[in-house]
């Protein structure tokens, strides 16, 4: 399925002259959107059970941005830049790292990413056309965060570091270079951010559902970029289906029964999906197929 996550998979479970169809996460805006279509051409129709999240399905008007979308927009604002770019978005977004990733291709920036996104990356690219730290992708570097480095040496998991230890950035190159910059952060770099000295003039791009921005840690790293002379800028799109979406996989399946999952709006079922029965079943509760 089209997801942020990398490897997302939906199930068809058969059984006894009944089918449930679990939808697991998916949204149809993102890099591989073309799994959908195929996916809507030939799956089953007209299962017993339709298992289908809901995520966003909260979240009223608009159509989604794409991951391409996105791209552009990554592009843009590297361009008007005058400083260094720092992203705070998930490590295990792979979407939206390959749309920085590319983004930074198409401006001739250097993308600067710590040694886990690093370690990640190159476990996935096993499976997938995935750029990571290598010879074959130059305009990626590595740096170590501190905190982050210390425990995984104190659990004698150094190879993970001594990796990508060839394609190394340290503080003062990244501060000799700024303009070039666009660098991966998150909340527990802080300490590390206060030693770089060039990110007033700079811009810090949210990249994540706005919700994480109410934690603690959150609100104090952006106060701190902020104080530091950095401008904030958003730029994001869900991983998950929006409401469109879902009832676009309401209509393919046609299933004679829909059982909301992943979702805090389970209510908004019954009045989107109004053709189809809803069944709103607890945590731990038992239906029996019969």
């Amino acid at each position: 399925m089209d997801h942020s996550a990398f490897d997302a998979y939906a199930f068809l479970i058969k059984a006894d002259g009944k089918s449930i169809f679990y939808s697991g996460d998916f949204r149809i805006h993102g890099r591989k959107a073309k799994v959908f279509e195929w996916f809507s051409h030939n799956i089953e129709k007209n299962v017993d059970y339709l298992l289908l999240e809901g995520t966003t399905i909260g979240r009223v008007g608009g159509h989604p941005l794409t991951e391409a979308d996105i791209e552009k927009e990554f592009v843009k604002t590297f361009k008007e830049g005058k400083g260094i770019n720092l992203i705070y978005t998930s490590g295990q977004n792979i979407d939206r790292l390959v749309s920085i990733y590319r983004a930074c291709k198409r401006t001739e920036k250097i993308l600067a990413i710590d040694f886990y996104i690093a370690n990640v990356l190159k476990e996935l690219s096993e499976f997938g056309t995935i750029p990571y730290p290598s010879m074959s992708f130059p305009e990626i570097k590595v740096f170590f965060p501190y905190r982050l480095s210390r425990m995984i040496t104190n659990q004698g998991n150094q190879q993970l570091l001594y990796q990508f230890k060839n394609f190394k950035i340290t503080k003062e190159q990244i501060d000799n270079q700024f303009e070039k910059i666009v660098m991966i952060v998150r909340p527990s770099m802080l300490k590390d951010l206060s030693y770089i000295n060039n990110l007033e003039n700079g811009i810090f791009i949210y990249s994540m559902w706005n919700g994480y921005k109410q934690e603690k840690t959150t609100k104090e790293f952006i106060e701190f970029l902020i104080d530091k002379g950095m401008s904030e800028k958003q730029i994001h799109t869900s991983g998950h289906a929006d409401r469109d979406s879902l009832k676009r996989m309401v209509e393919i399946l046609r299933p004679k029964n829909l059982v909301p999952i992943h979702t805090f709006e389970g209510d908004e079922y019954g009045k989107i999906f109004s053709g189809t029965k809803v069944l709103q079943l607890n945590d731990r509760e038992v239906l029996e197929i019969n």
